[in-house]
């Protein structure tokens, strides 16, 4: 079984196939043609499907070649395979164009309405469960670029199914109307001063102010939260807890000769000192569990807010081009171990291609 990914131009598909494929992909050329497209691999129920990234194409009535090469490639992949249909939510209609001469194919089809973030900032509100009432396919709200909804979507790829909607071609567009008009719901409304921060976020001019000073404040909450815990949590416990225990290992031990200074470090005026006992149950355990553990614990509960706020995606998406410059992906400065698998495509060389897939 394969999987195919299809949308108009420009409404997130790369995204969505990098999110669901993570980054070991193969770039062709359709045969004879100069049109390229992607293929990756994802474990659904324990079986490996493929998952293919078609060009865009707005219309099955190809005007250009690579509109026609979509056609051609949903054409031999009709029979058992399934239609993943990434449809722009911010424009509902131009997309459900598309979505309708892909349900009359009765191809099983799951459509996934990217961009579900920005409906909600620019105060238009779908349906989507009246939606999928209407095509009779499932209709998972997503957003690529953070992954919301994305392990939803793949979930969900098992419920796809041929659609019973029917209408005549004639009538495409005014079918269109009618769906949009029953499912969407356009209001006026006015931002909030937090999406005007963070659309201020993402825009280099007063971006990279603004990353300087949550960078700055960062700091400064790590450093607080690190030295609080130090001061109140784990030198108290060291010295109120751990050192009567050491102290009578010292006694045991003759307090002295090699043994003792290995395991327990030197006496500083006949007592333990954590900072410069130096030995491996004192300032062995004392650094890496007393002195920096607190700081690390620190970094990532500040690092795990500011992603939960949104900063670290509007970070990325700012930094993204200047971090492409020096062979990385914006997700790159989040460190974290999940992002690795957004990096693109063309950081896998082919020659060195490894089939990849996400144990969803």
């Amino acid at each position: 079984m394969k999987i195919l990914l299809m949308g108009n131009p420009n409404v997130g598909k790369s995204v969505v196939f990098n999110r669901v494929t993570g980054t070991s992909v193969i770039a062709s050329n359709y045969p004879g043609t100069t049109v390229e497209f992607t293929k990756g691999s994802v474990k659904l129920d324990n079986k490996l499907v493929e998952l293919i990234d078609v060009p865009g194409t707005y219309t099955l009535e190809p005007t250009c070649r690579a509109e026609q090469i979509a056609v051609e490639m949903l054409d031999e992949h009709a029979d058992g395979d399934i239609v993943i249909n990434v449809v722009e939510s911010t424009n509902l209609e131009r997309s459900l164009n598309l979505t309708l001469q892909l349900l009359k194919r009765k191809i099983p089809t799951v459509i996934a309405l990217n961009f579900w973030d920005e409906t909600k900032h620019k105060g238009i509100l779908i349906d989507d469960r009246k939606l999928e009432q209407i095509l009779g396919v499932p209709c998972v709200p997503i957003c690529a670029v953070t992954g919301e909804g994305v392990k939803q979507l793949v979930e969900r790829v098992k419920e796809a199914k041929p659609s019973e909607y029917d209408y005549e071609d004639e009538e495409r567009w005014h079918e269109v109307g009618k769906i949009v008009d029953k499912v969407q719901n356009i209001t006026h409304r006015h931002h909030t001063w937090l999406e005007r921060l963070g659309d201020a976020s993402v825009r280099p001019l007063t971006g990279i102010p603004i990353a300087a000073v949550v960078m700055f404040l960062a700091f400064k909450v790590i450093r607080f939260i690190g030295e609080g815990l130090i001061g109140y949590v784990s030198e108290p416990a060291f010295e109120k807890l751990w050192m009567p225990v050491v102290m009578k290992l010292s006694a045991v031990m003759g307090s002295g000769g090699f043994l003792h200074d290995l395991v327990i470090g030197q006496l500083i005026d006949g007592e333990i000192d954590f900072g410069q006992s130096f030995g491996l149950l004192t300032t062995g355990l004392f650094v890496p569990i007393g002195a920096v553990l607190p700081y690390v614990f620190a970094f990532y509960v500040v690092l795990s807010l500011l992603e939960d706020l949104g900063f670290i995606p509007r970070l990325a998406v700012m930094v993204d081009t200047l971090m492409h410059k020096l062979g990385l992906h914006g997700f790159a400065i989040s460190l974290r171990p999940e992002e690795k698998n957004l990096l693109p495509p063309l950081y896998c060389p082919l020659q060195y291609h490894v089939p990849h897939y996400r144990p969803w």
